[in-house]
């Protein structure tokens, strides 16, 4: 797996679309040669019928698309290339047969994506680095000054989401996998005993929860408290979130509903009116 991941060679996924969303192998590129409905009818001649007469179907689907498969690669033709599926077999195996047959240069990744999957959590089971952890009330400013600092990971942006009640607005959240895999990734850029900025959170990023041996390094860290002005606080969040399309609108309306019980209905129903007029600050 760290040979694979060596920086001058391209990875290439060429597991299925969905396999592919739910956690990948950063910076790798999604190439399937099966759709989802394919991978799934495949699996089940497997099961049912056995080996061969999946490789035959597995050929049927593939064959028709090869010459446009072999096009969309050109362009990296004379590049190391390293080539993985689900668990290093029929699909990346058949994948860098083709691709050296046709002169590229590649080869396999053994175990693939769950030997790749079984290295991370090994990584995150390892001693944390020791951290000082930035702590305040939303809005204090404590991402902002993370990224001014040298040696700093952001939870944040490894999760894509704010870790607040509205925080996945203009994001899409990572997966648990592709998290974890973010996290190991920025892990290895540092020396081992290097003293790392980390922003406080709880348990959890917005739905992605922190590595337990790294959340025990954050609660054991050098802790800084922040502050900030009430009125800063509200001007950094409005800035932040940038409140100005209908989809963002209609997001934090979703979200205001679900608080009838923690805040009663009238001081719901007054918040959804300030964001109806865009007063974004008196929310």
């Amino acid at each position: 797996v760290e040979e694979g991941l060596a920086d001058a060679k391209i990875l290439l996924d060429v597991r299925s679309a969905k396999e592919f969303e739910k956690g990948s192998i950063p910076g790798a590129k999604s190439v399937p040669i099966f759709d989802d409905l394919e991978r799934v009818e495949i699996g089940k001649i497997y099961k049912q019928v056995g080996r061969e007469a999946a490789v035959v179907k597995g050929v049927d689907f593939f064959e028709p698309r090869l010459q446009q498969f072999l096009l969309s690669l050109s362009a990296i033709k004379n590049r190391q290339l390293v080539v993985y599926c689900a668990r290093g077999g029929m699909r990346s195996a058949s994948v860098v047969r083709l691709l050296l047959e046709n002169g590229f240069l590649v080869s396999q990744m053994q175990g693939g994506y769950k030997h790749y999957r079984q290295y991370v959590l090994r990584k995150l089971n390892n001693p944390s680095p020791p951290l000082i952890v930035l702590h305040g009330k939303t809005g204090v400013g404590k991402t902002l000054l993370l990224q001014k600092l040298p040696y700093h990971i952001d939870l944040e942006d490894l999760a894509q989401h704010r870790s607040s009640l509205f925080g996945a607005i203009h994001k899409t959240p990572r997966t648990q996998k592709d998290f974890e895999a973010l996290l190991v990734q920025k892990l290895i850029e540092f020396p081992g005993d290097l003293l790392l900025f980390v922003e406080g959170e709880s348990q959890k990023v917005g739905q992605v929860f922190i590595p337990q041996a790294f959340a025990n390094a954050m609660k054991n860290g050098k802790l800084v408290l922040l502050s900030a002005t009430l009125e800063t606080r509200i001007s950094r969040i409005v800035e932040e979130y940038n409140v100005c399309d209908e989809q963002s609108i209609q997001q934090i309306d979703l979200i205001l509903q679900t608080l009838k019980v923690a805040l009663g209905k009238v001081k719901v129903e007054q918040l959804r009116l300030w964001l109806k007029q865009g007063k974004i600050e008196n929310i």
